[in-house]
């Protein structure tokens, strides 16, 4: 059911930002987005685990460990924003706007499930994670796919105003101190996700979210003139096409 919603959404909510743009009385959406992004790849993230055999459990509220890394994902994300938003430590100097709903703290609630999907997406990329060695190689390739997204992502919000930085400089006015901290946290989150699911249908389904996700905001950032993020939109997308080409999960077919 999760996966309908957030594809029903995403549907109307591209059709709406490439064309006329979301109206005021539909700005809540906005947020949810980002809430049903994050809803669609846990539950990417149980149905493979559960195909998988990684987990027995029915439904995935009784998929305690995953639950218990979403809610540090959500506060781990949340805090860095918070300590972001107040030190201008370690993104640069930025503040949201009302574009993503209620704040906490001076930085919206929903930011926290944005990390979620983010690094839920990318680990689902990456694979492995059963023990250290493997946790610590998905890490690098979590924040390789997590920063890749960002160099797409941040520069269109910030032409759009979902939130503005102070200093101009960096990638279209985003500093690269930015990048390299969502690299560094994106890895670092990703080492509280259980193991990830080591079959094809769990990494075709993530590859597709995550291409239609950079796509997305590719072509915005082409509305915007924002050429750079338009073509690493394209790259990202031909990576991740590559790297489902070349995973040896591709193969691995469950009942």
């Amino acid at each position: 059911m999760i996966q309908v919603l957030y594809w029903a959404w995403y549907v109307i909510g591209a059709t709406l930002m490439l064309t006329i743009g979301v109206p005021d009385i539909l700005s809540f959406s906005n947020g949810l987005f980002l809430v049903f992004y994050a809803l669609c790849v846990l539950d990417l993230i149980y149905q493979g685990r559960k195909r998988t055999g990684l987990s027995d459990q029915s439904v995935i509220w009784k998929e305690p460990g995953l639950w218990a890394a979403s809610a540090i994902l959500w506060l781990g994300g949340m805090g860095v924003e918070w300590v972001g938003v107040h030190t201008k430590w370690p993104f640069g100097e930025y503040g949201y706007s009302d574009f993503f709903g209620i704040h906490l703290f001076s930085v919206p609630v929903t930011l926290g499930f944005a990390w979620i999907a983010v690094v839920g997406n990318s680990a689902l990329l990456s694979g492995g994670g059963s023990g250290w060695p493997g946790k610590l190689v998905r890490a690098v390739k979590t924040g390789f796919w997590a920063i890749v997204l960002d160099l797409v992502l941040d520069p269109v919000a910030h032409a759009r105003g979902f939130w503005h930085w102070e200093a101009p400089g960096g990638f279209y006015g985003v500093p690269w101190t930015n990048y390299i901290s969502w690299f560094i946290m994106g890895a670092f989150l990703s080492l509280f996700l259980p193991a990830m699911p080591a079959d094809g249908h769990s990494l075709l389904r993530a590859k597709w979210v995550y291409q239609l996700f950079i796509l997305l905001f590719g072509l915005l950032a082409l509305k915007e003139d924002i050429t750079g993020s338009f073509i690493i939109a394209l790259v990202g997308a031909l990576l991740a096409e590559g790297s489902w080409l070349s995973d040896s999960r591709r193969k691995i077919k469950t009942v």
